[in-house]
């Protein structure tokens, strides 16, 4: 045995370990990746920190660009089409800006762009405006619209990029999405599959809803009544109401011959080019487990099969009240826009069953402008404490929607206290006395919104020491408004 084997013996009776020969290193097996590696393969995109521009002016090219905040299968490709066949509005199929990246291939370029002042996020920004004006120069219109259902779930990098956008949010029946999102490729999601993952979808809609400024709009409403709702839609967008709108397939510009699927609805139902009756709501019992929840977020918990979900929205029979959906508090007023809930039922002999009728063939007077705005309808602002101190102001009404605004200024005016607390209601006269509905906001399921909403305060005037008007919610979730004095925070009222 020579001396080595010797020792190694030894070593081994006293400490147990032998010395050996390593073997040829075997090639190592590749790691098995992980779901998120996996995923980032397939084109899951990087966390990339974003700011909005230092200067828009020089930063965008977009001006105002408005994005449909909708989930899968809500009826967002019928919406972009009627809005594309206005005059100043273009609507493209989905663009999917958000998914084009920007990277260097090198640290020099990396150091170039943070020399002036550029990093990732800036220049993805960047691309991406620069390729929504493209298409927008190309159409020859003045304002986009923008659709994409992923869109919601980048809300907040959307607003950071364009500050000055402007915010649509499509709702449709949670049960109907996923029943229409099974329906569009049902090998590849059974219902149950569909409805989870619809939510997901709907689930972001309702958080971009709840932190960002815009007009609230529902596929039943637009079905129902497509002109009363792009009406709405249009004065939201300062733009005016086209008759053609509604013919969205008859203008040389339809953009019909161009649906694909991957980029908006591409069935034979939408190429009509025509809104089409929208498929019966279904029950309470027909709502999926998972989408209970938002549904009553969303008022539609109580629906019936062809019946508006929302005179169901959880509300007490013969509990009417004043559904608020924005509250616009800027530029020295107070705007609030809406729903009235719970409507009474006219009496026999009342004027609703009593209005002269027209010619046959023949179309009522129109409206004019003084009378839409100065309806049979009122906002009415009622001191507390004081019910004699009452301040009215005139309501556009569309249906059961409401419009209108008051001036802050009006709340500090000759002797009014201050501080002090204003109810809003919603009035009018009817045979029966007067109506009045609550303002507030009960149907999307979030309670104590006294502790989670905070509204701007606005000064009563220019002068310094001028009191603060505020709006805020009240513990029963009803809306409010109050006075206080400068000195003084606008403080949590109940």
């Amino acid at each position: 045995m020579s001396l080595v084997g010797k020792l190694n013996r030894k070593l081994g009776s006293v400490t147990g370990y032998e010395v050996r020969r390593a073997g040829r290193p075997r090639p190592a097996r590749p790691a098995e990746p992980r779901p998120e590696t996996a995923t980032t393969a397939k084109g899951k995109q990087d966390r990339v920190d974003f700011r909005a521009p230092d200067d828009p002016a020089v930063d965008r090219l977009l001006k105002r660009p408005v994005f449909v905040i909708a989930p899968v299968r809500s009826g967002s490709t019928l919406l972009r089409l009627l809005l594309g066949a206005h005059s100043q509005l273009h609507s493209p199929h989905e663009l999917h800006v958000r998914r084009l990246e920007v990277r260097s291939s090198t640290g020099l370029g990396e150091r170039s762009m943070a020399a002036l002042g550029l990093e990732r996020g800036d220049l993805e920004h960047l691309l991406w405006d620069r390729v929504m004006h493209r298409e927008l120069v190309r159409a020859g219109k003045s304002t986009i619209v923008e659709k994409t259902p992923s869109n919601a779930f980048a809300y907040q990098r959307i607003a950071a990029c364009w500050p000055d956008a402007r915010f649509v949010f499509l709702l449709r029946h949670p049960a109907s999405v996923a029943e229409s999102w099974h329906e569009a490729d049902p090998d590849k999601r059974n219902p149950e599959e569909a409805a989870l993952d619809a939510l997901r979808y709907m689930r972001a809609v309702e958080r971009a809803r709840r932190n960002l400024p815009g007009h609230v709009v529902r596929y039943e409403d637009l079905t129902a009544d497509p002109e009363a709702t792009l009406k709405g839609i249009c004065a939201f967008l300062d733009v005016p109401f086209e008759p053609g709108m509604l013919e969205y397939g008859a203008g040389a510009g339809s953009d019909l011959h161009n649906l694909q699927k991957g980029l908006g609805d591409w069935k034979e139902k939408i190429r009509t080019g025509h809104v089409q009756q929208g498929r019966d709501l279904p029950g309470p019992d027909e709502i999926p487990e998972p989408l209970r929840e938002i549904s009553r977020a969303w008022g539609y918990s109580g629906a019936g099969s062809g019946r508006d979900a929302r005179d169901a929205g959880g509300q007490q029979a013969g509990k009417g009240h004043a559904e608020v959906a924005e509250v616009w508090p800027r530029e020295g007023r107070i705007r609030l826009v809406g729903h009235a809930h719970g409507l009474p039922e006219p009496e026999a002999g009342t004027e609703a069953e009593t209005q002269p009728e027209t010619e046959q063939g023949a179309e009522p007077a129109p409206e004019t402008e003084a009378e839409a705005a100065g309806g049979p309808w009122r906002l009415l602002l009622t001191l507390r404490g004081h019910k004699d101190r009452r301040l009215e102001y005139p309501v556009a009404m569309e249906g059961t929607r409401f419009d209108g605004s008051f001036p802050v200024a009006d709340l500090a005016a000759g002797e009014l206290p201050v501080p002090g607390r204003w109810d809003i209601h919603l009035v009018s006269q009817s045979a029966g006395g007067e109506v009045r509905l609550r303002a507030g906001r009960r149907l999307d399921g979030i309670k104590g919104k006294k502790d989670i909403v905070e509204f701007p305060a606005q000064p009563a005037g220019e002068h310094d020491g001028a009191p603060l008007v505020q709006p805020y919610y009240t513990v029963k979730d009803n809306l409010s408004v109050e006075c206080l004095a400068p000195r003084h925070e606008a403080q949590s009222a109940s």
